[in-house]
């Protein structure tokens, strides 16, 4: 245990968002120091300013050290954006990419090559699954997630070595104001009764299974990808 007082580190990349912000607070709830990771202003406290894609920032990497070493990371961070074959748009996606992908790889790299990982340290990411199957006009979204696959598959292998765990947390469409809002009545009615369920994943659901695989309990598994959907993936009602 690294952090003050002998409670466990959270290094959380994007804590400001709807995932993040309850990540943050279930690990809070069980005793954890939770260092947010922001691009913009940080949050008080316990939060730091760092662009792992800007080499030149150095006060970044020295804000980071400060708190390192960290038992856990979770990269909740990304962007969204609705786009097809139609409308493809090579300097939107490149966009994309870089927030969901290439930041996690910088990071990711940087925390390795630092030293500021503790030793077993768990690493989870939040893709989709929309990594594995398609949905009309999310094109670079899927694309972006996608690639996430080979990362954690690739950084789960070579980071073996020093007994990290890394796997993915995929969810589906959650139980929030913003998919209520973006999702039609007849579209959120359709994704509602399409498992048995009757009802659609929570917030809560997605941060209990981060803390998890966050979690001392985790020993064995990494390399995973656990969907967190209620079966939306793969179970029909017929």
């Amino acid at each position: 245990m690294s952090g003050a007082g002998g409670s466990r580190r959270l290094l959380l990349f994007g804590a400001s968002g709807s995932i993040g912000g309850a990540v943050s607070e279930l690990f809070r709830r069980q005793g954890w120091q939770i260092i947010a990771v922001t691009r913009g202003n940080p949050i008080p406290e316990t939060g730091l300013h760092w662009d792992p894609l800007d080499e030149a920032d150095l006060a970044g990497r020295k804000g980071l050290a400060a708190f390192a070493p960290f038992d856990a990371v979770c990269w909740a961070q990304g962007q969204n954006c609705n786009d097809s074959v139609y409308d493809f748009n090579i300097a939107a996606h490149n966009d994309m990419y870089r927030a969901n992908v290439l930041y996690v790889l910088a990071s990711m790299h940087h925390l390795v090559r630092a030293g500021h990982l503790a030793k077993p340290a768990r690493l989870c990411l939040i893709s989709s699954i929309w990594q594995n199957i398609a949905r009309q006009n999310k094109l670079s979204y899927s694309v972006t997630k996608s690639a996430l696959h080979g990362l954690v598959l690739s950084a789960a292998n070579d980071l073996g070595r020093d007994g990290h765990l890394v796997n993915a947390v995929l969810p589906g469409a959650l139980d929030t104001p913003m998919t209520r809002s973006n999702l039609a009545p007849e579209q959120l009615e359709k994704m509602t009764d399409s498992t048995q369920f009757g009802r659609l994943p929570t917030l809560q659901d997605v941060a209990s299974i981060v803390h998890y695989l966050c979690s001392e309990a985790n020993t064995g598994l990494t390399g995973q990808f656990i969907k967190a959907d209620l079966g939306f993936s793969d179970v029909r009602i017929i």
